[in-house]
């Protein structure tokens, strides 16, 4: 019994032993971090002048702020995302860039190869956010490795691809190493610019559906005219959404050059498609207009009926247009939704 006790004894002692150890071990590494802390903050206000004069001017050399040490180095990112947030200039971009590609590179390199995934997000976020283009090797490299990363961060690589590298982006998106959904491949593709979404227009057909969807969204929230041939090939696609997709953006495009394609779809037994037609034919003289917007006015879905009626309204004499509909139709719904939008400014 004895012997238990003393056990028992020695196993309390050890632990409370391992507890303080502990205890002092934190207090030792809150002590240190609040202390480099304050040292990067006293490296801001003492340099920041010598920074604006750099980035803003051009009396200031390169060498003049050549970082000592980690903190340094910390303290020179922190200033960098400062300066992004109330800056934004080509001048100052290069300028950033080429002092990070001068004095940190390993600093930046570390990040992206760092075993903390929230270090990694970071660090690419940074590479992003500074325009650090002679990082893109690098996250190339990153993206060959056989390690698995989150989604988060095979969307900040791909993002990354695609803003610094005109061409190398388009084997990532049709081909990611990760699903992506829909609402990943228009955060992506809007940083793209028109020369590179021509580029998705020439391989349409071996695009993911996915990305299809996105894209023709896409074609119409900018206006590319010279997609409209494509998305009249869309129309004929056995995937419904992709159908509705490019009446939609036909219909953002606000340019009717083919109505006997757009009039079969006020027939469609998906009320969608017809929705999407009553927008395109307010684009349309209101001779062509009215006898499609006639007939949509009465739809069976109130979606679809109220849409007609602000086409018809925004038609040349369209205010003549509804009250016509309201002293000859029979259709109560009809009456009803274009009384609605006679009364409206």
């Amino acid at each position: 019994m004895d012997k238990f006790l003393v056990s028992l004894l020695v196993a309390i002692v050890v632990l409370l032993f391992i507890l303080f150890a502990m205890f002092f071990l934190l207090v030792f590494y809150r002590i240190r971090e609040v202390k480099n802390k304050m040292r990067i903050t006293r490296y801001i206000e003492e340099r920041q002048v010598d920074w604006y004069e750099y980035l803003l001017g051009d009396d200031m050399p390169i060498d003049s702020l050549k970082p000592n040490g980690q903190l340094e180095l910390e303290a020179i990112d922190e200033l960098f995302f400062r300066f992004s947030y109330h800056f934004s200039s080509d001048e100052i971009n290069d300028k950033v860039n080429a002092f990070a590609e001068h004095y940190m590179n390993d600093y930046y390199s570390k990040g992206l190869g760092h075993r903390s995934s929230g270090i990694r997000i970071n660090t690419l976020n940074k590479i992003n956010l500074f325009n650090l283009t002679f990082m893109l090797d690098k996250v190339s490299r990153q993206l060959q490795k056989k390690k698995s990363y989150s989604k988060t961060e095979y969307i900040l690589m791909y993002e990354i691809i695609s803003r610094f590298s005109k061409t190398e982006f388009m084997a990532h998106f049709i081909h990611p190493k990760v699903s992506l959904g829909e609402f990943d491949y228009k955060k992506l593709l809007m940083e793209l610019d028109e020369t590179q979404i021509s580029l998705l227009a020439e391989d349409f057909n071996e695009l993911p559906e996915v990305l299809q969807l996105a894209t023709i969204e896409i074609v119409g929230v900018r206006h590319y005219l010279e997609w409209l041939p494509l998305l009249h090939e869309c129309l004929d696609s056995s995937v419904q959404e992709l159908r509705i997709r490019a009446l939609k953006s036909i219909a953002e495009l606000e340019v009717a050059d083919a109505l006997e394609l757009y009039e079969g779809f006020s027939r469609s037994t998906v009320w969608e498609e017809r929705l999407m037609t009553a927008k395109i034919f307010r684009s349309v003289s209101s001779e062509k207009a009215l006898p499609v917007l006639n007939h949509l006015i009465k739809d069976s879905t109130y979606q679809v009926r109220a849409q007609a009626a602000k086409s018809m309204k925004s038609l040349k004499n369209g205010q003549q247009a509804l009250y016509s509909v309201i002293t000859t139709s029979s259709d109560e719904f009809a009456i009803d939704v274009a009384e609605e939008m006679f009364g409206k400014e």
